[in-house]
């Protein structure tokens, strides 16, 4: 993937950051689309405190490798282990999560860390949650697949966060840019 974005781009990007059409979710996370065909994507994370604590377990709609430009990222992948901790595992349908159901899931976990120039791959089923630092800037590339659920496991139901994006605004785009630049 560094045919994509060298950090030197990505310096000159959150630079001028404002002049771009950011996305923001309710996760900390900031990002921007690359491409037309919503292969490649630029993050910049900037997680509450709450987020960094306690992040949700979850699937994707597309497997993914993700670099890491500036910063550090842990992954941990989940599988079902009777042994493991308890979660409300929440199932909807790729803009259904109004009308998701529930039940309980057993997990354990594998953590590795990521920093500047490390990547991992991602497939859409497996079941992962990832914290970062303030400030940490990714690039994914996202290969979309058929799912017909989608998977999100949390400790207490009341703590879900809704996966949907909306336009940045200027302020948010500007601290967010701004955290991400202190590690150039």
């Amino acid at each position: 993937m560094s045919e994509v974005l060298s950090k030197a781009l990505v310096f000159t990007i959150l630079r001028h950051a404002e002049d771009y059409p950011w996305r923001m979710q309710d996760i900390g996370l900031m990002s921007l689309r690359l491409d037309d065909q919503r292969e490649y994507r630029l993050h910049v994370w900037d997680p509450t405190e709450d987020v960094i604590e306690d992040p949700a377990v979850h699937d994707h709609p597309y497997d993914f490798t993700s670099r890491i430009i500036v910063g550090e990222l842990t992954n941990t992948r989940h599988e079902e282990d009777r042994s493991g901790e308890e979660y409300v595992r929440l199932r909807y349908t790729l803009g259904g999560e109004d009308l998701r159901r529930s039940d309980t899931v057993r997990l354990s976990g594998v953590a590795t860390t990521f920093r500047e120039g490390g990547e991992y791959h991602q497939l859409a089923p497996e079941l992962h949650a990832s914290w970062q630092l303030p400030g940490t800037v990714t690039v994914i590339r996202c290969s979309w697949t058929e799912v017909s659920d989608l998977t999100v496991c949390l400790r207490d139901e009341g703590s879900w966060r809704s996966g949907l994006s909306r336009d940045a605004t200027r302020d948010e785009v500007k601290a967010v840019a701004a955290k991400a630049l202190e590690w150039f």
